[in-house]
């Protein structure tokens, strides 16, 4: 006797075809909570980014929080309205988008900000 085969389908989206998603502008996002997955994971390679051009650069002191804080808002904006052409009460409106994954964001920003000008000015 030979098994059944099951045809498996997958509701959950895969790593590979969110991350094709991204990168392709005026993608479709049925699943509002994927497109915010990756705006948290931008913010995580942006605070990387920026965390290291601060360090290099050396900005100190408030100005490069609230700079990283402006950046950080804005490039999330700009990636969901005009990239993604999504609207943004679609996802929660513009504080949504702010504080989607800002803590840890901002932890990855101060960690490699303070790692990269400490290791080149000390």
């Amino acid at each position: 006797m030979s098994s059944p085969k099951k045809a498996t389908q997958s509701a959950e989206p895969t790593v590979a075809s969110t991350f094709v998603k991204a990168l392709q502008p005026g993608s479709e996002w049925p699943d509002k909570d994927e497109l915010l997955d990756v705006v948290y994971w931008g913010k995580q390679i942006l605070s990387l980014l920026v965390g290291f051009v601060f360090g290099f650069t050396p900005l100190v002191g408030l100005l490069a929080i609230i700079s990283y804080v402006c950046i950080s808002s804005v490039v999330a904006q700009h990636y969901v309205t005009k990239f993604q052409k999504v609207d943004e009460d679609d996802v929660g409106g513009f504080w949504e988008l702010s504080k989607e994954g800002f803590g840890a964001a901002f932890a990855t920003f101060m960690v490699t900000w303070i790692s990269t000008y400490t290791s080149l000015n000390q």
